[in-house]
């Protein structure tokens, strides 16, 4: 699994300009000297994470794979985000920056020479657009960190990186220092600007996952306990797909795809179950608009929440976190596996547990040992209570999963330990 790439990405860049740099026009000698590269930088620096942003948002197939799952492909996606900002920032900050150091007298003041010519109007339209693109981009990037954001405002504001990148592209075009075109910094640059262009194309076309896309119909809903719904549904041209695997759903061309697990292995016929928590606006409206019949669009699969074949494991579901488990329960019983299982069902109580007939009829059949951990009787997941195991999977709250991760990291002999991401926005 590709780990930390967006300080692979700042490392590789910020090492190739500023050997470059050093090498076509030599060690900066003052302030406007320093300025100017420090300026390139963090430019060229800006271009490469935004063309890593838009190359993560098309959401590639490879790319999942090698980060580990979309839903880690979409947290790496947020970081590249807040890193685009930050970098931005500093962008402006040095740009602004002779008006405090002259005034400071830090730096001496820059004399223009007389008579130097009309602007290029290319350049000064990259300069203008540059400008605004920054403090739209700003914009976006707090808009998007806005958890209280409804997600039907945050999905169709969020498409428009798109044209703030190709902005940013044409500004990084007519800007770069000529000199380094020709040196690898330049290779990069243009293989940068090339792939946000690209990218951000792409976007704007509206053929970001649609190959994956699949149209079918509801052939069942169930309320379930806890707030939860049960969707049953028949999708034509179903890929298939692996336990524990989600899918993009929409319900309703308005608001969107959101992320669900789905919650059955395969079946023939293209047979998809979803169990839907209410946890927003949007899911807490589904029982009420919801019914057999309905049309609806999926695409995935997606996902690498996928068993290793360990000869021991330890399931942690976190609430609604049981879905990825679900499937694997059914897969179980269509192979006849008979590895040993602990599985650990966290719920506020029995009452509100999503499945949990289910959950314990197929443990039966299947040989799982459950383990049904109720908060409001005072029970609490402890890692001590976790047998030494192989691995250890887990899907549920963030909270939950990292002091998981912690206690088992402190292990003797740590198991591998998986997890699901419980929120990708």
């Amino acid at each position: 699994m590709l780990k930390r790439p967006l300080t692979l990405i700042l490392f590789m860049s910020f090492l190739l300009y500023g050997v470059c740099s050093v090498w076509a026009h030599g060690w900066p000698a003052d302030y406007w000297a320093w300025r100017s590269q420090l300026r390139l930088l963090s430019g060229v620096m800006l271009l490469a994470v935004m063309a890593g942003s838009m190359l993560l948002a098309m959401r590639p197939l490879w790319l999942e794979r090698a980060m580990g799952g979309l839903d880690k492909l979409y947290a790496q996606h947020k970081r590249f985000g807040i890193a685009s900002g930050l970098l931005l920032g500093a962008h402006w900050l040095i740009e602004l920056s002779p008006k405090l150091f002259v005034a400071m007298q830090w730096a001496e003041p820059k004399i223009r020479r007389a008579g130097g010519g009309a602007r290029d109007p290319l350049v000064s339209l990259a300069k203008d657009m540059g400008e605004w693109a920054g403090w739209l981009m700003l914009g976006m990037v707090l808009l998007a960190l806005l958890r209280a954001l409804p997600y039907r405002i945050w999905r169709p504001s969020h498409k428009l990186f798109a044209p703030i990148a190709l902005a940013g592209v044409f500004h990084g075009l007519m800007l770069a220092d000529k000199a380094l075109w020709l040196t690898p910094a330049g290779a990069l640059l243009a293989l940068l600007l090339l792939c946000t262009a690209l990218s951000a194309l792409w976007s704007l076309s509206g053929r970001i996952g649609r190959s994956r896309r699949h149209h079918g119909h509801i052939t069942s809903v169930q309320a379930l306990p806890g707030q939860s719904l049960e969707v049953c549904c028949r999708v034509a041209g179903w890929p298939g797909h692996k336990a524990g695997q989600f899918a993009l759903v929409s319900f309703d061309a308005g608001e969107g795809a959101h992320p669900f697990t789905i919650a059955s292995a395969e079946r023939d016929g293209g047979e998809l179950r979803f169990i839907i928590k209410a946890l927003g606006d949007y899911t807490a409206t589904l029982p009420a608009i919801l019914k057999a019949g309905d049309s609806l669009e999926v695409e995935g699969p997606y996902g690498c929440f996928e068993r290793s074949g360990s000869t021991r494991e330890a399931w942690v579901a976190g609430g609604i976190g049981v879905t990825p488990f679900l499937a694997w329960l059914e897969a179980r019983t269509q192979t006849g596996e008979v590895a040993p299982v602990d599985f650990y069902y966290c719920v506020k109580n029995s009452a509100e547990a999503a499945a949990l007939g289910e959950v314990r009829a197929a443990c039966l059949r299947s040989g799982v040992s459950l383990h049904l951990i109720e908060s409001d009787q005072g029970a609490r997941l402890d890692v001590a209570m976790l047998p030494e195991v192989d691995a250890v999977w887990f899907c549920g709250p963030a909270g939950m999963g990292d002091a998981l991760a912690r206690g088992l990291a402190a292990r003797q002999q740590a198991p591998v330990f998986h997890r699901e991401a419980f929120s990708m926005r």
